[in-house]
């Protein structure tokens, strides 16, 4: 998604506002390293812009390994940000295990897009790359009737992107 980004802003799209960072970001502010994450807030780390530059942060986390969510941090109004979860029963286990203060900051808790912890069982990640990919982009979820199969045709699609990003020669 951030080398698509790129590349939309090369042919001058301006409505690109928007940085996704990697999984291990959350790693390191759990570890208060902050000239890891210092890195990504400047824009000296490619492919990730200033935070000056964008409005929205998404980052992706996994807690205990297998279950996935998704963070959008609004910095124009840093007292809101947005959780979706891939199933609820993370919802009460997520705040419990993490032992936020409310008081510290507002989180908008999203279960628009909740699926069954049955069908999300080996799915949660990709879930969260298909919610990332709708929530910058606007595209439609494509979610089928029948959800794992919507996440084997996502994976692939995945696989295509990064075959396409890193191991096709680009010109010049």
């Amino acid at each position: 998604m951030m080398n698509w980004r790129q590349r939309q802003q090369l042919k001058g799209a301006t409505d690109m506002r928007w940085s996704i960072l990697p999984p291990q970001f959350y790693d390191y502010l759990v570890d208060s390293c902050t000239k890891n994450t210092v890195i990504f807030a400047n824009g000296k780390s490619s492919p990730f812009p200033s935070f000056f530059d964008v409005d929205y942060v998404y980052f992706p986390f996994c807690v205990e390994n297998n279950e996935w969510l998704l963070v959008q941090v609004e910095l124009r109004n840093v007292n809101l940000i947005s959780v979706y979860f891939g199933a609820l029963f993370v919802n009460i286990k997520y705040f419990k295990k993490t032992g936020f203060p409310p008081k510290l900051m507002s989180f908008e808790v999203n279960e628009d897009y909740v699926q069954s912890h049955a069908d999300l069982y080996g799915n949660q990640g990709v879930h969260a790359c298909m919610l990332m990919e709708h929530l910058v982009t606007g595209k439609p979820l494509n979610i089928s009737n029948n959800f794992k199969e919507s996440c084997i045709a996502y994976r692939l699609f995945m696989a295509d992107q990064m075959y396409f990003w890193r191991c096709l020669p680009r010109p010049g």
